[in-house]
């Protein structure tokens, strides 16, 4: 039997004429929608109308069918029309889909929306230039199977207006009724979209039908069995099929030619109807063509290969029964015809009438699954190596093959992860228990190392489908799995909804559940998400002493040091360094550290080095960033090591040492090559490196009493602007919210005297509207920290604006608002009243000036500072602006610090020094303040 795209078409003629009169003449179309239910004949029609336009010149595709596993969302589909288009169209689409698909984790959701809209564009353009030769025609069959459930009318929005922008392309779309159909019909004018719906044939259509069918397959169908197939058939083509070719091959039904019409409904009645036993012989199980339908039912498509170890039959074998399956018209080609699938509405009838007849206890089917499980994954292992060996390739070939060779790469990977998806389906099948460990142990490796989330929620999809009958354990276990899955993403409303979610669960857990500490852990790592630092603590010492009570050594020191970071985020650093010690002491009782155990350790003492460095212990901060460096270095974990690189920077800026800095973030910066991959790091390097140019910038003078007069060297603050510029960038782009806050707010310091220095009021006015957005963001993401710098940053900038005015109203502002964290910043508390000193110093009211230094500076001496907001510095401009007065006013004020400042030894130290200089100067010459 010849196979069905040779048939001669038979029926739908009108239909078939319309739509190509449509698609030569009717220039403003765009989508052709064809639908009706299944078997009704829609795949036929467009092989027939593939056939016919292309005998009128009309460039038209491939037939692209939506019912396989591997269209999950639009651009599945966008990859199979690219694969119409040019093979250079299909190289470039299919790397910028990977890299997209790579980045929806790690750009903020606007950049990954222009990302996904420049992608479409590309190939937009791509079919726009090649309709420009020809008209084109996309054939597109089973469109209701396109897309995730959940996501399906997103898909159809996308495919609209990805229609809507072509200029000489129609899209020719058939499947069942679904939401397809509206979301066309909002999109598109009626010249736009032409709507057909096919219905069963008429009782004379059935029998023109069936002499046609004869004719081609040259064979005598007797008067009496016709008239059989034209009642029973009810219309459907597909039951036309079945009857005629059943037929033909004389395995049609004996009781089909030996009762009279009239009995035969009755029959039926008892055995679920004609469709019913138009598949049932396929229990007989008598040819390997019946195994291949079962087969088909549940695993595709397949090629040779696959058959030949799914069905356990010789290579031979398997070629050759691939190519006779493909005359069956309930078989189809697919992928370019170099695999097989099921007709899905003969799938549904196998599954329906065959299945639950011969595997009422699916044990054949759980067979079925298990040597599929067995064959994919070794097929899994057997595609790791060989990706391996393309990226050899990769790093030594000639450039002008790069590209091919990053096309085949990704060719690959899409390959192994559709047989991914394959294994784990027929795994968690087979066998739910040890499926399911085979599952998330897969996926949450994914989940970690490769971190492709958009794959993750791909295999998410699959163990869905088993949900209903997993243990309450396993239940457990994939709700705590989804949760670790919205931490990586950056939705802060569902990241909210998953606490509460959680945090139900966690009420009804008994005592010794042995997940209480796996719920513990997430809910704090997504407090500490959502910045509330206090309720992520609270979690995650319930998780530390549940860890430490089983004795889980593995678990201690990444717990202990989650906690420790969180009492650093809390400024409580004497407790921070009491649990990092306690989780490298946990690690230290592990013999043979693995990997992540010593990447664990490492972690702890980098976090070490950083608390030290902020306590001003530079040597032991030092000591504690070498022997991070160490460890991730016997790891070979460059991007932690450049974490580490970038922490012991940040550390060397605040304390000035300015060159050492430069050369560590510089060293950092060259251990990550890949922007997608390393965004944090650059972020962070960029930024360090932004400050560094800054406070190495200020030009000494030691004439200089107040800040505005203070100049800095243009040539290193630009440098400054432009690292800063680009690291704002990188958080932009990557959704890097956490480092959003004290990005904005130094970009806007350095814009800040950039313009005052050079006079640009743009920059100025730039400077401002970031330090509010700075302002703004932190209070919106729990930064205290960088709430109450911005605020103090809006103090500064109107007093170099000489804006005097509103400075009180920040000062109020503070107090009013961020009052309970005057001990943990005293920084910025001690600068606003600094500040206002200056205020009353600028109008000569210098008592009031020198009370609000003897509260301010104390708080800046207890922080020590950084940079141009040093202690040191702060003194130096409050030395000067001493000198500058009369020397009996300045005795008397000098003498009201040292009083204020009694408790402090340095302070009431400098105080003496200052009253000794300014007796020096009475012998000299008089000041006053000018």
């Amino acid at each position: 039997m010849l196979q069905l795209d040779k048939l001669e078409f038979v029926g739908r003629e009108e239909h078939l004429n319309q739509i190509i009169s449509l698609v030569q003449d009717a220039k403003m179309l765009h989508v052709v929608l064809v639908e009706g239910r299944g078997g009704i004949g829609k795949t036929w029609l467009l092989n027939e109308l593939k056939n016919r336009l292309n005998k009128v010149q009309i460039g038209t595709s491939e037939i692209i069918d939506c019912d396989t596993p591997i269209f999950n969302d639009a651009e599945d589909l966008c990859t199979q029309i690219a694969k119409q288009l040019y093979d250079t169209t299909y190289q470039e689409w299919l790397l910028r889909l990977r890299q997209l698909r790579e980045d929806e984790n790690h750009l903020s959701q606007i950049a990954y929306q222009e990302e996904r809209r420049q992608i479409e564009k590309f190939l937009v353009d791509e079919i726009n230039r090649k309709s420009r030769q020809q008209r084109l025609v996309f054939l597109i069959d089973t469109v209701e199977k396109l897309g995730q459930p959940e996501i399906r009318a997103e898909v159809w929005e996308y495919i609209a207006n990805l229609c809507q922008q072509l200029d000489n392309a129609v899209f020719i779309l058939a499947g069942r009724p679904s939401v397809a159909r509206p979301i066309l019909e909002k999109s598109f004018n009626e010249e736009e979209l032409t709507y057909f719906e096919l219905n069963e044939f008429t009782h004379e259509d059935v029998q023109t039908y069936i002499i046609s069918k004869k004719e081609q397959l040259h064979f005598n169908l007797g008067k009496d069995l016709v008239q059989k197939i034209i009642v029973l058939s009810g219309g459907s083509p597909i039951m036309i099929e079945f009857g005629v070719e059943y037929a033909y091959r004389e395995v049609i039904p004996d009781w089909l030619e030996s009762e009279d019409i009239e009995t035969i409904p009755a029959r039926l009645e008892k055995t679920g109807g004609f469709e019913a036993e138009m598949v049932r012989h396929i229990t007989q199980l008598r040819t390997s063509m019946d195994r291949l339908t079962l087969l088909l039912s549940r695993i595709y498509p397949l090629d040779s290969y696959d058959i030949a170890n799914l069905l356990e039959i010789s290579m031979e074998d398997a070629e050759k029964l691939f190519i006779d399956a493909q005359s069956y018209f309930f078989i189809k080609p697919v992928m370019s015809g170099n695999q097989i699938s099921l007709h899905d509405i003969v799938r549904d009838l196998v599954d329906k009438y065959v299945w639950t007849d011969i595997d009422p206890d699916f044990e054949w089917r759980k067979r079925d699954s298990r040597i599929a499980a067995k064959y994919f994954e070794q097929k899994d292992y057997q595609l790791g190596p060989q990706k391996r060996i393309l990226e050899v390739q990769l790093s030594s070939d000639d450039s002008h093959k790069v590209a091919n060779i990053e096309f085949l790469i990704e060719e690959l990977k899409q390959l192994r992860e559709f047989n991914t998806t394959r294994w784990l389906w027929n795994a968690l099948y087979a066998d739910l228990t040890i499926g399911f460990e085979t599952w998330y142990k897969v996926t949450n490796t994914i989940r970690t190392q490769a971190k492709k989330i958009s794959f993750v929620n791909q295999l998410l999809g699959i163990v869905k489908q088993f949900e209903k009958d997993l243990d309450p354990d396993q239940k457990l276990k994939l709700i705590i799995f989804e949760s670790r899955i919205v931490h990586a993403l950056k939705d802060k409303s569902t990241t909210k909804h998953e606490v509460k979610k959680l945090e139900g669960i966690l009420s009804e857990q008994s005592s010794n559940s042995s997940h209480k500490a796996d719920i513990y852990n997430v809910l704090g790592m997504l407090n500490t998400k959502l910045h509330l630092y206090n309720e992520a603590l609270k979690y995650q010492q319930e998780c530390l002493s549940l860890v430490q009570g089983k004795k889980l050594s593995s678990a201690i020191p990444r717990v202990a040091n989650q906690v420790g970071y969180l009492h650093r985020q809390l400024n409580n650093f004497q407790e921070a360094e009491k649990y990092y010690k306690l989780g490298w002491d946990a690690a230290m009782e592990v013999d043979t550290p693995d990997k992540g155990l010593t990447q664990a350790m490492a972690s702890i003492q980098n976090n070490l080095g950083f608390l030290y460095g902020q306590q001003k212990d530079y040597v032991k901060a030092e000591q504690c960033f070498k022997a991070a460096i160490d460890m991730w270095s016997s790891v070979e974990s460059e991007r932690e090591i450049a974490d580490a690189e970038i922490a012991s920077a940040a550390i060397l800026v605040d304390n000035g040492n300015y060159i050492k800095a430069k050369q560590l973030l510089e060293r950092a910066l060259s251990r990550c090559d890949n922007e997608e991959n390393d965004n944090k790091i650059f972020c962070r390097a960029y930024f360090q490196l932004g400050l560094n140019q800054w406070f190495s910038a200020e030009v000494v003078n030691e004439a200089v009493w107040d800040v505005t007069q203070v100049q800095w060297d243009l040539n290193l603050l630009s440098l400054a602007q432009d690292a800063l510029e680009k690291s704002l960038k990188l958080a932009d782009k990557y959704g890097l919210e956490e480092e959003l806050p004290k990005i904005l707010h130094q970009t806007a310091s350095v814009y800040w005297h950039l313009g005052f220095q050079t006079g640009d009021r743009s920059l100025q006015e730039q400077a401002l509207k970031l330090n509010e957005r700075s302002y703004q963001t932190s209070l919106e993401y729990n930064d205290m920290r960088y709430a109450i710098d911005s605020l103090v940053g809006k103090a500064e900038f109107d007093y170099y604006a000489k804006a005097y005015e509103n400075i009180s109203d920040y000062a109020r502002e503070l107090s009013d608002r961020f009052l309970s964290y005057q001990n943990t910043y005293q920084l910025y508390f001690g600068r606003i009243l600094r500040i206002e000193g200056d205020v009353a110093f600028q109008q000569a009211n210098y008592d009031l000036a020198f009370a609000k230094y003897a509260q301010g500076i104390p708080q800046i001496f207890q922080d020590g500072g950084f940079g141009p907001y040093s202690i040191q510095h702060e003194l130096n401009l409050l030395q000067k602006k001493i000198e500058r007065l009369p020397i009996e006013l300045a005795k008397t004020l000098i003498q009201q610090l040292k009083h204020q400042w009694q408790d402090n030894k340095a302070l009431k130290e400098w105080c003496d020094q200052q009253m000794f200089l300014t007796r020096i100067r009475a012998t000299k010459q008089p000041s006053s303040h000018a």
